[in-house]
């Protein structure tokens, strides 16, 4: 499955066809009773800055969305029972949250967040003509403007489905070409607070088993959704358990003393010395060759990601000289009881890899697994949730201690064999879309699939990153490949 910012979509056009909420029901949603579950952690960071850029007036684009194909005509009914059933099945998305003083600031944490909840009962989706669409510019737009306006968590529907019934010319009906061939690609948004990419990627499965079962006349089987709402419960409850000698918060601790509240930037310029420029993305395939270099990485005792935090390492010290790698990199926190669940199940954890004098990649393989099994020990506790402990049972600590990280980089793998329906992603040209703003960082995203591995790259849209990000990717590219293709790659200095 591609992941990709909006901007760099390929979409084919055509009409556009669409299942709304009526004006009715948002309105009833408005007075949705508050429900006493609270948001998790994540949602609460990202509920008070969306609040207070919105206070601001200021841009965000804090939803995920998703794009594939299904071969055939539309059935807009079907698709309509559908989505309601998947709605409807998945507690979240009936979910919207609120302060309890509207005017006050909403990063005081005694502005309470509450949650409203809109029955499955008191709404129905509505399918809803759209305009023709000639050029994949057209429908990037179009869409794109949909996910960002109409997605926010502070309302409802925080959610935007909609489709594109592919054009076809009257003299390419017949032809047997896949790009001229009869059907539509859905398309789906919701803001961040209720989803992650791992649920999108499920969100695919579950349409696609669901619609086929309406076009059969029969009913989908689908395994139990599970319920992100009480995770959110079941995740406090450990936050509120946690103390100054919890395993977790001490070995959150050692890392944010080792980095002073910061962590490292991404190690090449990116050309945002005068300030942030409009984010874009750039993908790079790193290697076909994933079994032999997962053979190599095992033998030498590392998992395929270790090896990818280790080809890392190396190529932030061929190209920057540092001695030690240090990132964030997203963690699911689903467990089997969530598998099927819609919602935001990520915890970020520390990966800090010191190459000690290593000579060789498989000197440094095993030292990176550890590293990243290190950090997954961390997984089920936040440093947000640390700092919040520090800051309410050691104030003389937390005064003399930075009480948020700088903007780290962010280290995202996605091993996407694991997941449902796997084998469709690329007849469905599943894509992953993410919305785009002024950034001065880069994230990176390393997915596997059955076709290889790749590289996707949020960074600003300059020269400098241009050529920085492919550098970058380029070397860790190299260091795959050589490994898969000779058993190891042996370490260069800087420059």
């Amino acid at each position: 499955m591609d992941l990709n910012l909006i901007t760099h979509w390929e979409p084919r056009p055509g009409r556009v066809v669409e299942w709304k909420v009526s004006d009715a029901d948002a309105r009833s949603a408005a007075q949705a009773p508050i429900d006493p579950a609270p948001p998790t952690t994540m949602q609460e960071r990202h509920l008070r800055r969306a609040q207070l850029a919105a206070n601001n007036n200021e841009a965000q684009s804090p939803w995920i969305g998703i794009a594939f194909d299904f071969p055939g005509k539309l059935d807009a009914d079907a698709m309509a029972r559908t989505l309601r059933r998947y709605v409807e099945r998945h507690d979240t998305l009936h979910s919207w949250f609120s302060f309890a003083d509207p005017a006050a600031d909403p990063t005081d944490k005694s502005n309470a967040i509450r949650r409203h909840v809109v029955a499955p009962e008191h709404f129905t989706l509505t399918v809803v003509d759209g305009p023709e669409m000639s050029t994949p510019e057209q429908v990037r737009e179009y869409v794109g403007a949909r996910f960002a306006n109409e997605t926010s968590a502070l309302g409802w529907p925080a959610f935007v489905f909609g489709a594109i019934e592919h054009a076809v010319a009257p003299e390419d009906a017949d032809s047997g070409f896949p790009d001229t061939a009869e059907g539509f690609t859905l398309f789906h948004a919701v803001d961040h607070a209720h989803t992650d990419m791992q649920s999108m990627i499920l969100m695919f499965a579950e349409i696609r088993i669901a619609y086929q079962a309406e076009i059969d006349g029969t009913t989908p089987e689908l395994p139990d959704p599970g319920s992100y709402v009480e995770y959110s419960g079941r995740e406090r409850e450990r936050a509120a358990a946690l103390t100054l000698e919890s395993p977790e918060v001490q070995g959150w601790l050692g890392y944010l003393a080792r980095t002073g509240g910061s962590f490292p930037g991404f190690p090449l310029d990116l050309g945002v010395a005068d300030g942030p420029a409009p984010a874009i993305g750039s993908r790079f395939d790193l290697a076909d060759e994933c079994e032999q270099f997962g053979a190599v990485c095992k033998a030498h005792g590392s998992n395929f990601i270790g090896g990818v935090f280790a080809a890392l390492a190396i190529t932030e010290h061929e190209l920057a000289g540092r001695d030690r790698y240090l990132a964030l990199s997203p963690l699911t926190t689903r467990g089997e009881t969530n598998f099927w669940s819609q919602g935001w199940f990520i915890n970020l954890v520390p990966v800090a890899v010191e190459l000690d004098g290593a000579e060789t990649f498989t000197d440094l393989a095993a030292t990176a697994q550890k590293a990243y099994r290190d950090g997954k020990t961390l997984g089920d506790v936040s440093v947000q949730q640390v700092i919040e402990t520090v800051l309410a049972q050691a104030p003389a600590v937390a005064a003399a201690a930075p009480t948020a990280l700088t903007p780290p980089p962010i280290l995202s793998y996605i091993d996407g064999r694991r997941l449902p329906q796997t084998e469709s992603y690329v007849t469905t040209r599943a894509t992953g879309l993410v919305g785009g703003k002024d950034t001065q960082i880069a994230s990176i995203w390393v997915n596997r699939v059955l076709e290889g591995t790749w590289m996707a790259i949020s960074h600003p849209d300059t020269e400098t990153a241009h050529a920085s990000v492919a550098a970058y990717a380029g070397r860790v590219s190299e260091i795959m490949r050589t490994v898969a293709r000779e058993g190891d790659y042996h370490i260069g200095s800087a420059g």
